[in-house]
């Protein structure tokens, strides 16, 4: 469960730091002073005012128990950073006092706010000579008996009950805890650590619509929820990637269960956010496919299936948080098959190495006007979920129609997003997300090459139309190599050919080539392959326009490849 590895983060960084649950919270106040206004308990238990005197601030701040709160309320403790001398006294030291006292009516801060009230101008007056004698920004704070507010239980106790005080609104008593299983005076119902959980809708609440009983969802010990917090805030710091246009936690949580004193865990913590800094300077010894810079993943697929891997995107509106995907419990083994098929990928269609694979492709045809859909991707590889070809020719093919026009002048983006798309498609296959389908063809010239890289063309129609496409390209390129220009293009309809514009595209293409006098043995050859397909199509077509006309895309981006293979047929034969 997510919010229970997350404790257990928070867990071992507290036991890391040697900290109190307590420590998370107080602030470092960051002034050189600070003023103290001493206070002693007599014998009848009320407390008198023995006057004040100014410390220099040193490294161990907790003793001040400081952190602030709103500019015009209290601090969660009587320690205030001061403004003027009256307004800090007035608003964050009696003010904090009257507040805790009509929460709980404690004696003990009762009689507190009774001595300071009593000698309330006595005190300002020493402040303020204290305070002329020195220019450095000061604090103000008490001792009690002689002792730090840190040292004092009573304090101590008030400071965190104002912490949780929004949590305490839904709680309940003597109930068992969901993260440690553990009987607890005092579970509450609602968590401030995110921003997505909320009780304002019915789907969140046990029990109806009864909030009173909203706790039983997931109810969660102080001592917990201090883990929690300590392990979000570790996460936010160590483990926040960017990741096209997103920010994801990446949380990885223990799937063996260890003995207590194992720090096997601790260890993978410090392993993963120490090496997410040491890659942007090390580029050369790393590679990802998340992105280009980070090398996480990397990390991650050398580890044994003893940790598993969640990762949370957040979207932050405002003051609340928004969850748009929240993909759980990926093994290493799996990051492992995914690095084989990015370095198939790159074998395969980069050879010159130097174009490392990565998600940016896929981001490349679903821009952020199609984050939903990007981000279901995402899940469906690192889940290995099926997709469809037809739902990923959709979107390609709305980027290569734009980018056909600037083709005719000699612009090479139509060539580099067609690459990227069929590099898409092929990691998708290799990494078990797209369905491997293929099949032979009558003859053996094109065996290895749609073994290779057209495992989607499982008919002879998609094989036909695969072929026409580089067919159709080594004509454009004579063109180019001719004229200077591509005019054949034109009949290309802006790839968005149907089943009958493309099976009247072969005598043109055949028709043009003589026109050139450029029909040699090598055109004659594609052009007897794909009529032979053509025969062998079905009555009907099985494909969208969009797919008919990715496969085509695909025919003149590896027109290369297909050259190959006849020129390799020619030599065997």
């Amino acid at each position: 469960m997510l919010i229970e590895a997350i404790a257990k983060i928070g867990c071992i960084e507290l036991g890391e730091k040697d900290q109190a649950a307590i420590d998370q919270f107080i602030e470092n106040p960051d002034y050189p002073n600070c003023i103290h206004i001493l206070l002693q308990r007599g014998n009848d238990g009320a407390f008198v005012w023995e006057g004040c005197e100014v410390e220099e601030q040193k490294s161990d701040f907790r003793k001040y128990l400081f952190r602030g709160g709103s500019s015009r309320g209290v601090n969660y403790s009587p320690t205030a950073k001061i403004t003027t001398i009256e307004n800090t006294y007035q608003q964050k030291v009696l003010g904090w006092f009257k507040k805790i006292c009509k929460n709980n009516g404690n004696e003990f801060f009762r009689r507190i706010q009774e001595v300071l009230e009593k000698e309330k101008e006595h005190i300002l007056q020493e402040l303020q000579s204290k305070l002329a004698l020195s220019s450095e920004r000061t604090i103000l704070s008490l001792k009690v008996d002689g002792s730090y507010l840190y040292d004092i239980p009573e304090f101590r106790d008030a400071f965190l009950f104002l912490i949780n005080e929004k949590d305490l609104e839904l709680s309940a008593s003597n109930q068992v805890c969901s993260i440690c299983g553990q009987r607890k005076d005092t579970v509450i119902g609602r968590m401030s650590v995110f921003r997505f959980y909320t009780l304002d809708k019915p789907g969140f609440i046990t029990g109806g619509l009864d909030e009173d009983k909203a706790w039983r969802n997931y109810p969660v010990c102080f001592s917990c929820k201090s883990y929690i917090e300590e392990g979000r805030r570790f996460i936010e710091e160590k483990l926040r990637f960017q990741f096209y246009g997103f920010s994801y936690l990446l949380i990885p949580k223990l799937i063996v269960p260890v003995a207590e004193d194992d720090d096997g865990f601790a260890e993978v913590l410090e392993y993963l956010s120490s090496h997410k800094k040491e890659v942007r300077i090390h580029q050369d010894q790393a590679e990802s496919f998340m992105t280009t810079e980070e090398d996480v993943m990397d990390i991650l697929k050398d580890m044994e299936n003893v940790v598993s891997i969640q990762l949370l995107f957040l979207q932050k509106i405002q003051s609340a948080e928004r969850i748009l995907l929240l993909i759980e419990d990926v093994l290493p083994s799996r990051i492992s098959e995914l690095f084989k098929a990015k370095s198939y990928v790159e074998q395969l269609l980069y050879a010159e190495g130097n174009h490392p694979f990565h998600f940016g492709f896929i981001r490349t045809f679903f821009h952020s006007s199609y984050d939903k859909y990007f981000l279901h991707i995402v899940e469906s590889v690192f889940k290995k979920r099926l997709l469809s070809v037809s739902f990923l020719t959709k979107f390609i093919m709305e980027q290569l129609r734009k980018e056909l026009p600037a083709y005719e002048s000699g612009e090479p983006s139509f060539f580099y997003k067609t690459r990227q798309a069929i590099a898409m498609i092929v990691f998708l296959e290799q990494a078990g997300v797209l369905p491997v389908k293929g099949g032979a063809t009558m003859s053996e010239k094109f065996d290895v090459l749609f073994e290779k890289y057209g495992k989607q063309l499982d008919t002879p129609e998609k094989k036909a139309v695969f072929l026409l496409g580089s067919l159709t390209q080594m004509l454009l390129d004579i063109q180019q190599n001719k004229r200077g220009s591509k005019p054949f293009l034109k009949q290309l309809m802006g790839l968005k050919m149907d089943e009958r514009t493309v099976k009247g595209l072969l005598p043109k293409v055949i028709n043009k080539l003589e026109e050139y006098e450029s029909y040699h043995f090598i055109h004659k050859q594609l052009a007897e392959e794909i009529s032979t397909l053509f025969l062998l199509s079905s009555s009907r077509w099985k494909m969208s326009v969009d797919e008919l006309n990715f496969y085509f895309a695909c025919g003149m981006n590896l027109v290369s490849k297909v050259k190959e293979s006849l020129i390799i047929a020619k030599e065997e034969a």
